[in-house]
């Protein structure tokens, strides 16, 4: 026979209805009591019925993610990170790697309480596609003017990146990473490195802003093989993004570059991975943590009140050095 909360109810000493708002992890209930009653439901076995607590509380502890590549370190790394996060929270996060369209109607029709999106898949969405009927939020630029978003301040973080690398004595910084008409991500980054050469007084050599034409790991290792053929080569490349940065590494490594004595490198994209590279990455961007706090908060705040979301949360970006610059 299956455990219920009145089994719950009889071994802690409280009320059904306690049991119920403490499983549900309601304010209302003390944290002591809650302890003991998430102790007890795990002691017997306690399976909740999803489909009887969604009638009740008109929610069913799901959140649907839209996931647009699973081939990129970062994203992988982020999502992992948020899913963590919602776990504790009692919430259960669902991934699709479905068209947006698609992975939007397949949520819609599990009832999640609120929809993740990557800026990547938005832009896969046409005017004409419809939004979904539940909050929906985007890590990047929003899906819609008034649709909100955690945003990263991508052109201050190669600024940032710039202006390590000018403090260290370099004048001849490379930039690799896309330049994609419809992604303002990777514009926002193309920008922040001219204007940062601007503000140094550096002139700005158009052989090294590279467009890598892509983000994955290939496109980095074709890119640094470029920079590596150039009569004068850069003394310091800005990396778009870790997958390029993995890339670019093994280049130069293949061709015995040492780093940072020859060529100096600094990766956008502040995750674990960077440190656990051959050579540890220095890296700029909002670091990986922060970034999965801000985003599950603001989650939780759409399933409880959508109305009350700012329309746009834009994160700043930290430095860290290691051993590549």
């Amino acid at each position: 026979m299956s455990v219920t909360i009145k089994d719950i109810s009889k071994q802690v000493g409280v009320s059904y209805s306690t049991v119920a708002k403490a499983l549900n992890n309601s304010p209302l209930v003390k944290e002591e009591t809650k302890r003991k009653v998430v102790e007890a439901a795990a002691s017997l076995g306690y399976r909740p019925n999803l489909a009887a607590r969604s009638l009740v509380t008109k929610r069913t502890g799901l959140v649907g993610i839209v996931w647009p590549s699973v081939e990129r370190a970062a994203l992988s790394s982020l999502v992992t990170s948020i899913q963590r996060r919602l776990a504790t929270k009692g919430l259960t996060a669902l991934l699709s790697i479905h068209e947006p369209q698609e992975a939007i109607q397949t949520f819609e029709r599990l009832r999640v309480d609120a929809i993740l999106m990557f800026e990547e898949s938005a832009f896969r969405m046409t005017a004409v596609d419809q939004l979904p009927t539940v909050p929906v939020l985007t890590i990047g630029t929003p899906l819609r003017e008034h649709v909100p978003a955690v945003d990263m301040n991508r052109r201050a973080a190669i600024k940032l990146a710039v202006a390590k690398l000018v403090e260290n004595g370099h004048t001849r910084i490379a930039y690799v990473g896309p330049y994609i008409d419809e992604s303002m991500q990777q514009r926002e980054k193309w920008i922040g490195y001219q204007e940062a050469l601007q503000a140094a007084g550096i002139p700005l050599a158009d052989e090294l802003l590279l467009d890598s034409e892509g983000l994955q790991w290939q496109n980095g290792y074709h890119a640094a093989k470029r920079l590596l053929a150039m009569p004068e080569r850069p003394t310091a490349v800005i990396s778009g993004s870790y997958d390029l940065a993995s890339g670019i590494l093994r280049a130069f490594q293949g061709e015995g570059i040492a780093i940072p004595h020859d060529i100096a490198i600094v990766s956008y994209d502040h995750i674990p991975h960077m440190e656990q590279l051959d050579i540890p990455l220095s890296a700029v961007g909002v670091p990986e943590a922060k970034l999965a706090d801000a985003v599950t908060a603001t989650l939780l705040q759409a399933i409880e009140d959508a109305s009350s979301l700012p329309t746009r949360t834009l994160l700043v970006p930290e430095y860290v050095h290691r051993e590549s610059d």
